[in-house]
């Protein structure tokens, strides 16, 4: 589970970074506090469903993404 949350935090901070917006102004569209969109970054927190799927939509993350590098990284470790 850890390096799911790493990779969702991973692509929220790039993305968001990419949109130029600060994590404050992210966490003010999402509606939840900026210290807990940096915890979602770092993976040290996991968001609900509801809010993944809010700040996915407002990044312009393809859900399916996630699962395709985490499942291309768990090949990549396999072959290694």
């Amino acid at each position: 589970m850890q390096d799911i949350k790493k990779l969702v935090g991973s692509l929220v901070k790039k993305n968001r970074k990419l949109l130029k917006l600060t994590q404050a102004e992210l966490a003010c569209k999402v509606g939840v506090d900026p210290k807990y969109i940096s915890r979602i970054e770092t993976g040290t927190s996991y968001p609900s469903l509801s809010v993944v799927e809010k700040i996915f939509k407002i990044l312009n993350i393809d859900i399916g993404n996630v699962f395709e590098k985490k499942e291309l990284a768990n090949r990549e470790a396999m072959i290694d």
